[in-house]
């Protein structure tokens, strides 16, 4: 039995989905075409995952995952993904459910994320994330200690991603993104 928490929860938005696919040219098309979506980001080769956003606001609101999987017998969503402000914010979850012995958490980044996935007690796997200040091409993870204090999260962060392909301001990429969506509205 899970214990009720103490913490008072903050505000948090439902951000992105993650979906197996059979055919990821035709879902790509689909929802390019038909949805008015953009390719944001895709990683390499024919297996390689697919970025998709209507937002300006946001990186990815659908991800295109062809990787076949077990989970896709049972259901199509690798995962569910929801936004929070800030470091203290995910913190405030990370803490709650590191309470809970029978979760197992993954801590990561994505470059232009923290982030923390879990699984339910049905076996749901969930993601709760907030932006860095930087933004990186994806696919991009790699772990990240959340027990370090924020300087130094941030710092370790920034020292693995400096480097990488496509990095830059969040705000340049926003710049960038939202010229995209622009051209493509009515």
């Amino acid at each position: 039995m899970v214990k009720p928490n103490k913490i008072k929860f903050p505000n948090m938005i439902l951000s992105h989905i993650e979906l197996y696919v059979q055919d990821v040219a035709t879902m790509e098309s689909f929802y390019t075409n038909k949805l008015g979506f953009v390719v944001t980001d895709r990683g390499n080769g024919k297996n390689g995952l697919v970025f998709l956003s209507r937002s300006p606001d946001e990186h990815h609101q659908i991800v295109l995952n062809p990787v076949d999987s077990a989970n896709n017998m049972t259901s199509p969503v690798d995962h569910i993904s929801f936004k929070v402000s800030n470091i203290k914010q995910l913190r405030s979850f990370y803490i709650s459910l590191k309470s809970v012995s029978e979760i197992k958490l993954q801590t990561v980044s994505h470059g232009s994320t923290w982030s923390v996935y879990f699984r339910d007690p049905e076996n749901n796997r969930f993601e709760i994330f907030t932006d860095t200040p930087w933004y990186v091409n994806q696919p991009c993870k790699f772990e990240v200690d959340f027990d370090l204090s924020d300087e130094k999260l941030i710092d370790f962060t920034h020292s693995k991603i400096k480097s990488m392909s496509g990095y830059t301001n969040a705000s340049n990429w926003q710049e960038s993104h939202n010229t995209l969506l622009t051209s493509i509205s009515e």
